[in-house]
């Protein structure tokens, strides 16, 4: 058995093919990313023009802007869930409507709601729900009139996406921003997020996500960032070199071809009514978020109507993100299955003229690069251990490649890090920016395994049908300042 195996892994067609296949992979990866680069940086350029224009002052004093809707779930949160209500409810925009799922939480979250803001039950089976959910058992609204934009539904327990869908239901705004309770969002950010809606005259905006910042080791106060921190721990601090180029490069960069696939669970905007024509958020996926902003593309598709789907480069949104490995770990086992499901659902899409650049570009593009990126390295990974175990590497070309590819990750993440710097305020410093280089640096060696793990963990229980869910998301929170 051996001799065949050593046979079929020394054959000249065996080594060659994976060479120039890995090699036509990895060029064709990095004509992708410079190519990202340029189009972030035009994108970028547009973003502050086209801020110039309209500001946050001219929004605010509006009377003919979208109402918005905030909904955000939340399940045995009873430690922070004032904190984190009272937060969200000091949001700045004049039409606001805010609403708190419970979603079966088993803690004392419920009582500590309707003490702090002096809820009062009321009967909900009267108002439609054109979305099906686990049965709503109340809704409650404040007595007090400081709180009368706040509602409060209290649900059986049916996951995230069962959550929104709940809360979506009992909107009766034009726009919708779904978010988690544990979130710290900018007290302007519904007034910048509308931007695109006022903006937008030829194209209908289906979607708006808004960007995510990690908040780790930052001073909270009263609900709001008081003072952004890098994070002391290496993992999370690695994770805001991360989110600057998925979202400053990455997403940018697609929504400047209109090609953006994916909207942040954490913080997106909708057009209520198109949410609901198409069933709201799949409560069977657990990545929800890219599931939805695919279908919402299909749809319009379908339609023939012309939409986009948009970006804004500010973070707008804060986040706990994992503390440790562990916790990355399940992260990324749960976004590698969402992924797997989403790509599935929607498999019609490949390369289907039917859906213009969307099914020729858009969807190849996530199934070879976001879905198929760590099954090639997973595969590299193994042919460098059969070809070094067979004598087949030439060990000096090998490390010269190494050290070329590490490099070239290293120049994306610094473009990345010097634009947001250059174009905005949260890491100015110079301490701050030698940090995120030296996290940048650090990343393909004490980061990188570690997430491919993930990924590939997701993919095995996929393959072969383990059911997991969203696993505990164990936080440490954020430290708050009485002061």
């Amino acid at each position: 058995m051996w001799n065949s195996v050593e046979g079929f892994f020394s054959s000249n067609y065996v080594y060659w093919a994976a060479n120039y296949f890995f090699f036509i992979y990895g060029a064709f990866l990095m004509i992708f990313y410079f190519t990202g680069v340029i189009l972030a940086n035009i994108a970028i350029k547009k973003n502050k023009l086209k801020s110039s224009f309209l500001q946050v002052s001219d929004i605010v004093s509006a009377t003919d802007i979208p109402s918005v809707t905030l909904v955000a779930p939340a399940f045995n949160e009873g430690l922070t869930i004032i904190e984190n209500v009272k937060s969200l409810l000091s949001i700045q925009y004049p039409y606001y409507e805010f609403i708190l799922v419970n979603d079966g939480s088993t803690d004392d979250s419920l009582e500590k709601l309707i003490k702090e803001f002096d809820l009062e039950k009321k009967d909900a089976t009267f108002i439609i729900q054109p979305i099906t959910t686990a049965t709503v058992k109340y809704i409650y609204k404040s007595r007090n009139k400081k709180y009368t934009h706040l509602t409060v539904i209290d649900k059986n327990n049916g996951g995230r996406a069962d959550a929104l869908n709940a809360g979506i239901n009992f909107t009766t705004t034009e726009l919708v921003i779904c978010t988690d309770a544990d979130c710290i969002i900018e007290q302007n950010a519904l007034l910048k997020m509308v931007r695109p809606y006022l903006e937008e005259q030829e194209k209908e905006i289906i979607a708006c996500g808004g960007g995510i910042g990690i908040a780790n080791d930052s001073i909270i106060k009263n609900g709001i960032l008081k003072e952004l921190r890098l994070p002391e721990n290496l993992v999370p601090l690695i994770q805001v070199v991360e989110y600057i180029r998925a979202f400053l490069l990455g997403r940018m960069a697609w929504g400047e071809i209109n090609g953006l696939m994916l909207v942040s669970g954490a913080f997106g905007m909708y057009p209520r009514k198109r949410v609901i024509e198409v069933g709201g958020f799949d409560a069977k996926t657990v990545g929800e978020d890219l599931e939805l902003c695919i279908r919402l593309r299909t749809h319009m598709e379908n339609l023939k109507v012309p939409y986009k789907v948009v970006y804004l480069p500010e973070t707008l949104c804060w986040t706990e993100g994992p503390p440790d490995h562990n916790i990355l770990i399940k992260q990324r086992d749960r976004w590698a299955r969402g992924l797997w499901e989403t790509m599935s659902i929607h498999k019609k899409l490949f390369l289907n003229p039917k859906y213009r650049f969307m099914g020729i570009l858009f969807y190849p593009y996530w199934l070879f690069f976001e879905f198929g990126a760590p099954i090639i390295e997973f595969l590299g990974l193994i042919c460098i251990i059969a070809f070094s175990f067979l004598g087949w590497i030439n060990w000096h070309s090998a490390i010269l490649l190494f050290t070329l590819v590490y490099l070239i990750g290293c120049l994306f993440s610094t473009a990345a890090i010097f634009m947001y710097v250059k174009n905005f305020d949260h890491y100015n410093k110079p301490k701050q920016i030698v940090e995120l280089l030296l996290a940048a640096y650090l990343e393909p060696f004490l980061y990188h395994p570690v997430l491919l793990y993930g990924q590939m963990k997701g993919y095995y229980k996929k393959l072969f049908g383990i059911k997991s869910g969203w696993g505990v998301m164990t936080r440490k929170g954020f430290k708050v300042s009485d002061t």
